[in-house]
């Protein structure tokens, strides 16, 4: 492998001779095979493309960016995940660097939008991350092949860029992104084996058509420019894809300054030219055809109201669908995504909780509870916060972890919160319409509103137990405590 430095201003190589040759004349001759001839069609404004070494995914990148071919495009920025250096945000190369080279000659950077992008948040990561990464470099010489010397603009993206940083690092690359610009993320999915640490599917002859469908349903998110779906369907999952950071980004962009589609270009594994079923990353394609726009700012959220019937019916196969996602590893939230607008009261801003409830024999040895999540100050949209909710109370602490074979014998409930209201004291409660927040000396508890109605308690007996939970003693809610309470919108999946 050739090691990595700064010579002559030039980032050399780090993967040659290993992801791809270090020959440039049978480098040159595999990418052209590889890209083939250029689909009929318009030039794609935005690609997402694997980036392992091309005996395995280099007939997926090679789909991918055919038809870049000869496009008129000035500027390409390049996204990708950093495997090697730890950061929150983007982090560019180094500053005395000119250009990024590879067997086939070197590309230039374009050094005025990495200028103005250093002066934009969160595009301050450590620059060293550039170092030995292969995520970009295995992308240029498909780019060197279809577009010749074309200027680039390299972004790494930590792994500890969450969604909110993904939107902020978008807005930040708006202005670079013109009419003749391409952005390319380089990403692989799923990486599936015991040496990845994530193995949930079996190892037969099945597991790579498994992973492609759930790599299909996944990049079809992507496509459909659904960055919410996108992010939810991987971290619920569990699933290893590690360009989900900078894909996230991409989506944000195009959410925002683009008008066009997107299309799954193509789905492989590395089974397919290793027949290894020990360890498999799947490799995924997609492309954006359409124009670039100036940055509109999202719609504020609206406002909360009464969930008609076919919201409570969504929002309960929203928290099925994460349970099952969260448990099996699958597609469900991706699929729910697909089949389910964002809208109303979903898109609004509220709390809510989460009930997982034992049913038949199972209730009644171990009790109807069996996990209860949620937030009572709602700080992001229902929909968001019914998949984190339902995933949490799946790890409720007061009990054992669910586990995959409880599904068929849970019921879901929803419970979508009010504002809360201070009173005065507890003859303001009503038991069975109000939840409660009991407060005192810095500990909290709360019940919701059917708790009373489902253990039948009186208001004392509520209250009593309710300091207990917060860990105060029985009667202490008698003196010196505050309360709080709210209503709830509550249903449930059918007994």
């Amino acid at each position: 492998m050739i090691a990595t430095q700064l010579a002559a201003e030039v980032r050399r190589p780090a993967v040659a001779g290993s992801f791809y040759s270090a020959d440039a004349d049978r480098l040159g001759t595999e990418v052209r095979r590889l890209l083939g001839t250029r689909p009929t069609g318009p030039a794609p404004r935005a690609v997402i493309a694997p980036h392992a070494g091309y005996v395995f995914s280099g007939a997926t990148a090679g789909k991918s960016l055919a038809a870049l071919q000869n496009a008129e495009v000035s500027r390409v920025v390049l996204l990708g995940p950093s495997h090697r250096a730890s950061f929150r945000g983007a982090a560019l190369p180094d500053p005395r660097l000119t250009a990024f080279g590879t067997p086939l000659g070197s590309l230039p950077l374009d050094r005025a939008a990495l200028a103005s992008l250093r002066e934009r948040r969160l595009f301050d990561g450590p620059g060293h991350a550039h170092e030995g990464e292969h995520c970009l470099e295995v992308e240029l010489p498909f780019l060197q092949v279809a577009l010749g010397e074309v200027p680039i603009v390299p972004i790494l993206v930590g792994h500890l860029t969450g969604r909110e940083d993904a939107q902020t690092l978008a807005r930040g690359l708006a202005p670079v992104v013109d009419e003749r610009t391409v952005v390319v993320v380089s990403t692989d999915f799923t990486h599936h084996g015991h040496p990845y640490g994530h193995a949930p599917f079996p190892t037969d002859r099945r597991l790579p058509a498994t992973l492609e469908e759930l790599a299909r349903a996944t990049a079809e998110r992507a496509a459909a420019v659904d960055a919410r779906g996108f992010w939810h369907q991987v971290e619920a999952s569990g699933d290893t894809v590690c360009g989900v950071r900078p894909v996230t980004v991409l989506l944000e962009l195009l959410a925002h300054a683009f008008e066009g589609s997107g299309q799954v270009v193509d789905v492989t594994t590395s089974a397919a030219a290793s027949g290894n079923l020990e360890q498999v990353v799947v490799y995924v394609g997609v492309s954006f055809t359409g124009r670039w726009t100036p940055w509109r700012e999202p719609p504020p959220p609206p406002p909360l109201g009464v969930l008609d019937e076919d919201e409570q019916r969504a929002a309960l196969a929203l928290a099925r669908a994460a349970l099952e996602t969260h448990l099996l590893n699958g597609p469900q939230l991706a699929h729910w995504f697909a089949t389910h607008p964002v809208a109303g009261n979903l898109a609004a801003v509220g709390g809510v909780f989460v009930t997982i409830h034992n049913t038949g024999a199972r209730a009644a040895k171990q009790g109807r509870l069996r996990g209860c999540i949620g937030t009572i100050v709602g700080r992001e949209p229902l929909v968001d916060a019914i998949i984190r909710a339902a995933t949490s109370a799946a790890r409720d602490p007061r009990f054992p972890p669910l586990a995959r074979e409880e599904l068929a014998q849970v019921r879901l409930e929803v419970s979508v919160l009010s504002p809360l209201t201070p009173v005065p004291g507890p003859e303001a409660i009503q038991l069975g319409r109000h939840g409660v927040i009991l407060a005192r000396e810095g500990r909290t508890a709360v019940f919701l509103p059917q708790v009373a109605s489902e253990t039948g308690w009186d208001r004392d007996t509520f209250l009593s137990q309710l300091a207990r939970k917060a860990g105060l003693p029985a009667d202490a809610w008698r003196r010196g405590a505050s309360f709080e309470v709210f209503t709830a919108q509550v249903f449930g999946e059918p007994e």
